[in-house]
């Protein structure tokens, strides 16, 4: 069996655009085709790997487990075209190169500022692309190449000895927050079974921070289920805390943020708020890192670094991102 002369990039964009759609339909109208042709692509795959790749529905098709791993395979291969895609672009306009970041939502906007400063002062020709996606979604954009490094809270930790190299930026916390002038925000001591009868706006089920309040809101509600609007852009929580008189939590840094700079929020003095989590940048092992990483991780640490100084206790009246 020798792959490399008989599959081609059309035959993995099918498996890859199949395992997405699991529809022949859908999949020829993606890709532009008749299903006729999408059929008969899938048959001369099956054909060169000797194996059945998905079960045939009336409705739908399923991947079998030789159909899954060519998947995977097929998303890792055509993410490394997708970059070498880039990468060529950025040359062609005169620009060096090309980093894809992957960020979770919640990473301090002021650091993000002075890391990406740092690196352009460094490498004025470098495109920095940033891409904000939910923890367990970047690490799957990082495993398939659509991004370089990832920056995130998720615990990753747990894969640095085998697929992944993690370098821990800071320990973060998350806070709740409420509208300037909203009666909690006059209370010294708040507990969680104050919060239970409050509205809340929280960004989807897949970031940590709403599982967690999740949690500590049924742990001291017992019989009532929390009222929560559901918002993926901060831009819709922040103007649904400030107009109309709902609680969310966010990471301190970007409550900090949001509170100093645009007076949009405050901060609540809850007891037994969240365990602290750390915030770590990751690249794959099995891919070295190229300059470019090597920079923003570098600059990244710098700022990350920098900032954690300025909050010690005896610099704590340069203060530049946290108040108390």
């Amino acid at each position: 069996m020798n792959l490399k002369q008989k599959l081609t990039i059309r035959h993995l964009r099918l498996i890859d655009t199949l395992g997405r759609e699991l529809s022949i339909s859908r999949c020829a109208e993606v890709l532009h085709t008749s299903q006729s042709a999408i059929s008969r692509g899938l048959s001369e795959v099956e054909e060169i790997l000797q194996t059945r790749l998905f079960e045939r529905t009336t409705r739908r098709v399923v991947p079998t487990s030789s159909g899954q791993m060519l998947i995977w395979h097929a998303e890792q291969i055509l993410g490394q075209f997708d970059r070498v895609e880039a990468d060529f672009d950025a040359l062609q306009r005169g620009v060096g190169g090309a980093l894809n970041v992957g960020m979770m939502g919640g990473f301090s906007p002021t650091w993000l500022v002075q890391a990406v400063k740092l690196a352009s002062e460094q490498a004025p020709e470098l495109t920095i692309r940033l891409r904000s996606n939910f923890a367990d979604n970047l690490l799957a954009d990082l495993i398939s190449g659509r991004c370089d490094i990832i920056v995130t809270h998720f615990d990753i930790r747990q894969f640095s000895n085998e697929e992944l190299v993690v370098d821990v930026l800071y320990n973060e916390q998350v806070v709740v927050v409420a509208a300037p002038g909203h009666p909690l925000t006059r209370r010294k001591k708040i507990d969680w079974s104050d919060l239970v009868n409050e509205r809340w706006v929280m960004m989807p089920p897949e970031t940590s921070t709403r599982r967690a309040v999740e949690r500590n809101l049924v742990m001291h509600s017992r019989s009532i289920s929390p009222v929560i609007t559901e918002a993926f852009e901060l831009h819709y929580i922040v103007e649904l805390v400030r107009s109309a008189g709902m609680l969310t939590a966010l990471p301190t840094a970007l409550a900090s943020w949001l509170e100093r700079e645009a007076n949009l929020v405050r901060r609540l003095p809850v007891v037994d708020e969240f365990s602290p989590w750390a915030v770590c940048v990751a690249r794959l092992r099995s891919r070295a890192a190229g300059p470019a990483e090597r920079l923003f991780i570098n600059s990244l640490k710098t700022v990350a670094a920098k900032s954690q100084s300025d909050l010690s206790p005896k610099n704590k009246k340069k203060q530049h991102f946290f108040e108390a």
